[in-house]
């Protein structure tokens, strides 16, 4: 009898561990996504398709926003590591600011997966991946395209000018730097001003129109890499409203950029702007999520998860024009 009851005992404290580690198993991993403003045209979108893909792939995800304040930023990460989260997705905002958050949560054993912006060689060891675009390779592209414009036109010699994102952020500075490389092909085409837009449409348009009454006392400006599409746009309008030429068309200024956005591939189907390199936010989100359901499952990422990319001109505008439609 007594042998009877403890099997009973025992097949029930059995039943009761299964059913508990089935619930565990089937309890949501908590995301904490650190972004910058999804006001702008790119987080925004990365931010949706992320927020959709998450609930097939069962993630919690709590999204925590900063308009550009590194300081906020770092709070963010330690109310994160406070709350216990699984994992923390982040948007760099200052690579040099971060650093000691990113401390703090490698000590508290709360993984750092990066997004959108990669890391700095000095913090490889404080996160476990980078998920997106290789940054250098799209300035790279972007200055191949920029030559291929002036080409185009004829021109060997010119001036040229980089209306940049942040500059606090790696993305913009490793744009900045595989774009020098570039150019660097060519010595005859000068990058002769960088200015910080921000990643602004507003800005940009401002700066470049300062740029063209700069130097055009000094041989004009020939060609703008704006570092997003939305910059391009205000950059346009700044070459348009002053009275210059735009495209190669009109042998005028040539106009680059990067990130796909809605604004680009209208631009380039109207002759002014030249070129845009794919850092498509949707595509790169699902590819996030689904990295990251590889973390959950026990499979090792690789240190750089970058998801390819592709330049757009007027040949071959309409095969991403659905893509880059935000």
């Amino acid at each position: 009898m007594l042998e009877h009851t403890s099997r009973r005992l025992w097949l029930g404290i059995c039943l009761l561990a299964t059913c508990l580690t089935t619930a565990q198993a089937q309890e949501p991993r908590r995301v904490a996504l650190l972004s910058t403003a999804n006001t702008q045209a790119y987080m925004g979108a990365w931010t949706a398709t992320f927020l959709k893909e998450a609930g097939p792939q069962k993630f919690a995800v709590t999204n925590m926003t900063s308009p550009f304040d590194a300081a906020l930023q770092s709070q963010q990460v330690d109310d994160a590591i406070a709350q216990k989260f699984d994992v923390i997705l982040l948007v760099i905002i200052n690579q040099q600011s971060i650093r000691p958050a990113l401390v703090r949560a490698k000590a508290a054993g709360v993984p750092v997966i990066l997004v959108v912006n990669p890391g700095d060689d000095a913090n490889d060891a404080l996160y476990v991946s980078y998920i997106g675009v290789d940054q250098t390779e799209l300035g790279n592209l972007a200055g191949q395209n920029l030559l291929a414009g002036l080409a185009a036109e004829g021109k060997s010699t010119a001036q040229v000018v980089a209306v940049t994102g942040t500059a606090t952020q790696l993305n913009a500075s490793r744009r900045l730097e595989g774009f020098r490389a570039a150019l660097a092909r060519q010595p005859q085409v000068t990058l002769v001003a960088v200015q910080d837009g921000r990643w602004n449409t507003a800005l940009s348009e401002k700066i470049t129109g300062d740029l063209l009454v700069r130097f055009a006392g000094r041989g004009g400006i020939d060609g703008v890499f704006a570092m997003a599409d939305n910059q391009a746009s205000g950059a346009i309008l700044a070459i348009q409203s002053a009275g210059f030429p735009i495209g190669v068309a009109q042998k005028g200024i040539v106009v680059v950029a990067s990130n796909c956005m809605k604004d680009g591939i209208e631009h380039i189907r109207a002759g002014t702007q030249y070129a845009t390199n794919t850092q498509v936010p949707v595509e790169e989100a699902r590819v996030a999520a689904v990295k990251l359901a590889d973390f959950f499952a026990g499979k090792r990422l690789a240190h750089e998860e970058l998801v390819p990319i592709h330049t757009i001109t007027a040949a071959n505008v309409a095969e991403f024009a659905q893509g880059c439609s935000y």
